[in-house]
């Protein structure tokens, strides 16, 4: 320990002694090692932390395959059939549960407040493990119409609203304009969905649970696998229960979509996406450690070397090399500690730059911090840092011969031909790792470009969203929907700084919306192809012309598309070119649903431009819009042109809709143009993220060939003054 600690204290005096060396080897290590922390905390956070429930190995997502509907991974929604489908018949499952995320309206004091939350069945808690805090959860009976008026709480909600009174349970309170009963509080960090403040029951009606609603797929369900089964069992048993689904159902064309039930790790369902990134990432992050490896390898060789006739005299006077190489590690030890402190500063700073600009980027974000498991990795990249950069430079000073270090004068020309190739070798690898740094950030610029060049079918500059959810126990008639839209939008358009307004009910990339079967009047494909899933929008007057949307054929909609009228519809030209195949598809019918289905057929009055719903990266399903008077919907998404100040304007929509219903919040107000930018927000990060660490590797590598050309000059200083001398006596 004595000797250990003397090699400590010379090493920091032999350190301190030469502060450019000493600062330049401590800011490369900072760098790589940092870059390397920050990274794999974000990682960790996301990828490795096991979720907050009881056994989440066994809680798996269940959708169905749907082959050529133009989603990812052909991954659907479960519909309420096929729901039932799955608690009726046996299954690898010892409990399965259906969720519908939804908003609440809500009053906080005087204010109307709109909050997340989601309709969930009774055995949504059980599945997750999960027992309320205070109170009880919801009990199978109340999965009924009628008894289903009570709600269990999110703690932060519980807190904010209620000030974390005990006594809450039992209490009324009037949520979506009915009341309902207080039943329980959920622990804090369970929150499914995320940002999830309130649950309540899943009550069915008749009509969803018809043969015919079998298309309309808006269901997460969860399964929690039986205890006795491994998931590979658990995927196998699927298979079995695929086939009872589609001989139970035999008119719903399943077959035709490649249907089947689909499960995996609730875990891999919420980070999978997001997997290649981060393994992206911290391969990039590697990079930059061995280039700073390198580096720092090279400047200690330059160092050895000019310590060769110290390491001379020290062996002459009978230091042992086992001796001095233990010296030579421990002063490389000493740099990789101190550029691991000065690393975990940076990284500090970094996971907290990534999570602020990060925003939904990636899931589970926010929980990035430098805990046990990130700094337990970078001690054992310090360890291995500091063993790849030191042992090199170690061995080439103990192998030096004396005799022949100390007769040069400590001029260093003992360095053999072999050292120097390797000095050129590792700044060679110092350039060629950053370059293939440079080169995937450059691929990923490139890429992030062409997206941001792809049509997404409408027009975001100067558009101001925000979304309307009316409670339907004020609003149950379709006359008081249809009311309030029209007297909203007549008040909208009023406000100064508005040019034009409308209404969807999902908003492109918000993840709003609708979807489920079509039907096709047509020809042009066979029967059993003629009912495809499409997505469903329902639109006000007004709103494709709003949001630039380019009419291909036909008309927009307008004020006469009332209910007193035909029922009409625009179609996507992806839809048209697909069921009207060099046809006018203006005048021809479709409706929603299946074949069976008794919703009226609609007319085809206009074609639109095909519009990215999903995401920018690929092509949406065939598209369906119809007017909002004809078949209205209480939850509707404003998109206002307008050319005034965003907060103004949205201050004075809110008290327009206050106006009309005290109780009425409107939230998720927002420039369209950030959710088209949101939608390229992990590209965005990624990309900036490997650029920067370009960066910093061709910062390291310039590091080292200005080490590697001073060492040249230096080493040729003698030679060049005799050279000097001589031209001078000349």
């Amino acid at each position: 320990m004595e000797t250990l600690l003397t090699d400590i204290r010379h090493g920091c005096r032999l350190l301190l002694r030469n502060p450019a060396f000493t600062i330049v080897v401590i800011l490369a290590l900072a760098l790589g090692i940092g870059a390397n922390t920050a990274v794999f905390s974000v990682m960790n956070a996301v990828l490795f932390k096991p979720l907050p429930y009881s056994n989440p190995d066994h809680i798996v997502s269940v959708a169905g395959r749907f082959t050529g509907i133009g989603i990812p991974d052909d991954r659907n929604a479960i519909s309420p059939p096929e729901f039932l489908d799955l608690r009726r018949f046996p299954t690898a499952f010892s409990d399965v549960s259906a969720m519908q995320a939804t908003s609440y309206n809500i009053r906080v004091g005087d204010i109307p407040e709109r909050i997340s939350g989601a309709v969930v069945s009774a055995s949504f808690f059980r599945v997750f493990g999960t027992d309320a805090y205070l109170g009880r959860t919801f009990a199978a009976e109340e999965e009924q119409q009628g008894r289903d008026s009570v709600a269990v709480l999110g703690y932060t909600l519980w807190q904010r609203v209620f000030q974390s009174d005990r006594n809450v349970i039992g209490r009324s309170m009037e949520i979506s304009g009915r009341s309902y009963t207080i039943v329980g509080v959920m622990p804090g960090g369970f929150q499914v969905p995320p940002s999830a403040e309130m649950w309540t029951p899943l009550a069915f009606t008749d009509a969803q649970l018809s043969p015919n609603a079998r298309g309309n797929h808006g269901l997460q369900v969860f399964g929690r696998i039986k205890p006795e089964l491994t998931l590979d069992q658990a995927l196998t048993d699927m298979e079995r229960t695929t086939r009872q689904i589609i001989e139970n159902a035999a008119q719903y064309p399943y077959t035709n979509f490649n249907f089947a039930i689909l499960i995996r790790p609730v875990l891999e369902d919420l980070v999978g996406a997001v997997r290649p990134a981060l393994v992206l990432l911290m391969g990039a992050v590697g990079l930059v450690l061995l280039t700073a490896c390198s580096n720092v390898a090279n400047l200690m060789m330059v160092r050895a070397t000019a310590r060769e006739r110290e390491i001379g005299i020290r062996t002459a006077l009978g230091a042992s090399r086992r001796r001095l190489v233990r010296q030579l590690l421990t002063e490389s030890a000493l740099l990789a500690t101190v550029g691991a402190i000065v690393g975990v500063a940076l990284a500090r700073l970094g996971v907290a730059a990534i999570a602020s600009s990060g925003g939904t980027a990636f899931p589970r974000l926010a929980q990035a911090s430098l805990d046990a498991p990130t700094l337990i990795f970078t001690l054992a990249i310090t360890l291995l840092t500091g063993l790849v950069f030191g042992i090199v430079p170690a061995l080439q000073v103990s192998q030096a011969e004396t005799h022949e270090t100390l007769k040069e004068g400590g001029r260093g020309s003992t360095v053999g031909s072999g050292h120097q190739r390797l000095r050129k070798l590792l700044v060679v690898s110092e350039i060629a790792l950053s370059l293939a740094l440079l080169s995937g950030a450059a691929l990923l610029i490139k890429s992030f470009m062409r997206l941001q060049e792809v049509d997404p079918g409408f027009n975001s500059a100067g558009v101001l969203t925000l979304r309307v959810v009316l409670p339907p126990a004020r609003y149950a008639q379709p006359e008081q929907i249809r009311t309030f839209f029209r007297d909203l939008m007549r008040r909208v358009t009023e406000v100064p700084g508005i040019q034009s307004a409308g209404a969807i009910n999902g908003l492109p990339l918000s993840g709003n919306g609708g979807s489920g079967t079509t039907t096709v009047d047509t020809t042009a494909v066979p029967p059993d192809k003629s009912s495809p899933e499409a997505d469903w929008r329902v639109v006000t007057p007004g709103y494709m012309e709003t949001m630039g949307m380019q009419l291909v054929a036909g008309r927009y909609f307008d004020e006469h598309d009332t209910e007193m009228n035909a029922p009409v519809a625009i179609i996507d030209e992806t839809m048209a070119k697909t069921y009207w195949p060099g046809n006018d598809a203006l005048g021809k019918r479709l409706k929603r649903g299946g074949r069976q289905s008794t919703n009226p057929w609609m007319t085809v009055v206009g074609v639109v431009r095909h519009v990215r719903y999903l995401s920018l990266e690929r092509p949406s399903r065939v598209q369906l819009y119809w007017p909002q008077a004809q078949n209205p919907l209480t939850a509707m998404s404003l998109a206002l042109r307008t050319s005034g100040e965003p907060a103004a304007i949205a201050s004075a929509i809110q008290k327009a809709t206050i106006a009309m219903d005290p109780d009425q919040p409107i939230f998720a107000i927002r420039p369209m143009g950030e959710l088209l930018a949101d939608s390229m927000l992990r590209r965005r990060l990624v990309m900036l993220l490997l650029a920067a660490f370009a960066g910093v590797a061709l910062t390291l590598a310039a590091l080292g060939i200005y080490g590697v050309i001073s060492y040249w000059v230096s080493q040729r200083a003698h030679d060049t003054e005799i050279r000097r001398g001589i031209r001078d006596l000349e």
